[in-house]
């Protein structure tokens, strides 16, 4: 007999989604886009099946998917309409929280097609026509149910996406749901999801067990393995290997930014303590000074208006030296600041990092991913240094136009904008905006930013990399990017 194994991934998401997640979800795509994503080598995408898709609406309605509004959309209209804040949601935010929590349930494929299609013939050879097939009512019973056993557990109100895909190899069901401290009226993921590893991992494994009970039983599922909690080897949902490999990429790129960032904040500490040495030592001085005057005030043949005058001079100065280093000492707080959170940061990265390429084992598509991106970072390399020694040679309209492409800027600081740009692409604003100051930068995008909904990947990642251009240039010369 076949396995039939539930799925139940978890997923904390601390960045909000993004519009091409959201997109994903909801299918909210045109033709050209279809296009590409059907002919993706690392996804199973059937146009032919897009029909088949739909949600589970408040209520427990099954309606076709509604693309009106986006999940980051509807999750604010949500949280107004309890007056929650979303504490992400405020300026200068220097620790975000886990605001979501992102589901993905499935089980073991050939249950799965068969809860969909019941005895109707599916081919799951990439191009085929499935044009023929139509969902069971079995699919959409099974997805009310876990859409029951969701709600029960996190409160209908706080259930922000529920979309269930019958158009790839695995149907399965997306849920996006905002962990509330119904309590305290505030989202908190320590309050529903445990307040260390321990806790969640025993959250976690309840969910898992009462989820065979209340559901997986009565649709022929049996309780996943622990690892499939937390991402398996043996995950049947196609598109997760396609995720869990960019997100390792990412991930490597996070690590090696971190280590720049530390070695950076490193140098400038060694830097504001030496100042700060300096200072005491002139205040040192200062003071020996003053103590001199003080000693000489009243004596016989001393003109006391000129040590008075002297004593005012050393003062001011004192003055201007307990006020530089408040500033300095406050520098050389943040700089430490920045290094205890990097290393932190560093150290979660690491973890994951190591986590994620264990479960994909010498997996060929991120060995080539990687070998790609080493190869274009000494391709831009190469470029770069071919036509440096012909720009001198432009004309005034030909610079205007590389500088405004921001191709200028990319000659001069490829790597950085590219790592930037990369941030932008994945929807980290913030951490876009972070990595540009720790650069020397600090600009950021207008608050419109984000990928359009018929913008094809070229466009977007041109415009990615020339807000990333903008963002990288010095203080002095730094400007906002308008989206458009």
């Amino acid at each position: 007999m076949a396995e039939r194994k539930q799925v139940m991934d978890i997923h904390a998401n601390s960045g909000g989604i993004t519009q091409a997640e959201s997109n994903e979800q909801q299918r909210n795509w045109n033709d050209k886009m279809w296009s590409v994503k059907a002919s993706d080598s690392l996804s199973n995408y059937d146009p032919t099946r897009k029909h088949l898709n739909f949600e589970v609406a408040k209520g427990g309605i099954i309606q076709p998917i509604d693309t009106s509004k986006s999940i980051a959309q509807k999750m604010a209209e949500s949280l107004a309409s309890r007056g929650i804040k979303d504490p992400n949601d405020r300026p200068n935010v220097r620790r975000r929280q886990n605001t979501l929590a992102q589901f993905v349930f499935g089980g073991s494929r050939e249950r799965m097609l068969n809860l969909a299609f019941g005895s109707q013939e599916v081919s799951l050879e990439k191009g085929a026509d499935n044009s023929h097939l139509c969902k069971t009512k079995d699919i959409e019973d099974w997805a009310k149910d876990v859409y029951d056993f969701v709600a029960k557990r996190f409160g209908e109100d706080n259930i922000v996406g529920f979309y269930v895909h019958l158009d790839e190899t695995n149907p399965h069901i997306h849920c996006s749901v905002i962990p509330m401290d119904n309590g305290r009226g505030r989202i908190s993921w320590r309050a529903v999801f445990g307040k260390d590893k321990y806790q969640m991992a025993a959250i976690f494994r309840k969910l898992h067990d009462d989820l065979e009970k209340e559901v997986g039983q009565k649709w022929g599922l049996e309780r996943g393995n622990d690892i499939a909690v937390t991402k398996a080897r043996h995950r049947s949902i196609s598109e997760y290997r396609h995720d869990l490999i960019s997100e390792v990429t990412r991930l490597q790129t996070t690590k090696e930014d971190l280590l720049k960032q530390i070695h950076r904040a490193e140098i400038k500490l060694k830097g504001i303590s030496t100042m700060i040495a300096n200072l005491h030592t002139r205040k040192e001085e200062v003071q020996e000074q003053i103590d001199l005057i003080a000693r000489q005030f009243g004596q016989d043949g001393v003109d006391n208006a000129d040590l008075a005058m002297q004593m005012s001079k050393l003062r001011k100065e004192m003055e201007s030296i307990d006020e530089k280093l408040a500033l300095r000492k406050k520098m050389l707080d943040d700089a430490n600041s920045i290094i205890t959170e990097a290393k932190q940061r560093l150290a979660e990265m690491k973890y994951e990092h190591s986590r994620m390429q264990e479960v994909l084992g010498e997996d060929r598509d991120l060995y080539s991913i990687q070998l790609q991106r080493n190869m274009l970072a000494t391709f831009n390399s190469m470029l770069v240094s071919s036509l440096e020694p012909l720009t001198s040679t432009f004309t005034d309209r030909q610079q205007e136009i590389l500088n405004e492409s921001g191709y200028s800027d990319l000659m001069r600081n490829c790597n950085q904008i590219i790592n930037c740009a990369m941030l932008l692409s994945l929807g980290y604003i913030r951490e876009a905006t972070t990595y540009a100051e720790s650069c020397g930068g600090g600009s950021s995008p207008d608050s419109g930013w984000g990928r359009d909904k018929d913008e094809d990947d070229d466009y977007w990642w041109r415009r990615c990399i020339a807000v990333s251009a903008a963002m990288m240039r010095p203080a002095m010369a730094k400007r906002k990017y308008r989206s458009r």
